[in-house]
């Protein structure tokens, strides 16, 4: 699924949630690429107690973690560093509607970043609930 499919998705959870947000993905016209803001944040969300940056993906959930823990660590400490910020990776896959059915709908798998300490902890949330406010 491309990432254009996802962002509707991601957009409509958030609403659902009832979020504020605003996309701060910036597209370069002449290579036609996405540049997320400090290549790790999507959207920027304001709740009543913080701010959260929200990552959104189609597909690869895995290569979504490794960029967050591995591959831009600086930038996702750098942000998480400061009080009152967290981050959110909402990745989108396609799972059977029901047991023994062939239905299939999109389900986001969510996952909260933050620091413990100086530990960076990735947490699975259940889908069936809400983000935190």
């Amino acid at each position: 699924m491309p990432k254009s499919r996802a962002t509707p998705r991601t957009l409509k959870l958030l609403r659902e949630w009832g979020w504020y947000y605003w996309g701060v993905e910036q597209h370069n016209a002449f290579s036609g690429r996405k540049t997320d803001l400090f290549h790790i944040i999507d959207y920027l969300v304001i709740t009543n107690f913080s701010t959260i940056g929200v990552q959104s993906c189609a597909g690869d959930f895995a290569a979504h973690v490794k960029k967050l823990t591995e591959d831009e660590l600086e930038h996702t400490l750098a942000w998480l560093r400061t009080p009152h910020r967290k981050l959110i990776l909402i990745g989108w896959r396609k799972v059977l509607r029901k047991r023994g059915m062939k239905q299939r709908i999109y389900k986001p798998r969510i996952a909260w970043l933050y620091l413990d300490g100086d530990d960076l902890i990735l947490e699975e949330k259940d889908t069936t609930s809400y983000g935190q406010k």
